[in-house]
């Protein structure tokens, strides 16, 4: 039988681990959140880009348009 001392032992030894753990998986949920964070980042930015140029081209062919008239 398991006296009081090396059970208490025990637990603590379990907690400790469990600590360890829990901080290892805080700090890749932060990696996580921060890798997932930049790659949003880099597709927002490809996306404002591409806007732009859709915006470019809208307003390029608008001015062609009254431009050339009824002879496009």
């Amino acid at each position: 039988m398991k006296t009081t001392d090396e059970y208490r032992q025990r637990l603590v030894a379990e907690l400790i681990e469990q600590s360890a753990k829990i901080d290892t998986l805080v700090i890749k949920s932060r990696q996580a959140t921060a890798d997932i964070k930049l790659n949003l980042d880099q597709e927002l930015e490809a996306l404002r880009a591409k806007h732009q140029i859709t915006t470019t081209n809208c307003t390029n062919w608008k001015t062609l348009t009254a431009v050339l008239g009824e002879h496009w």
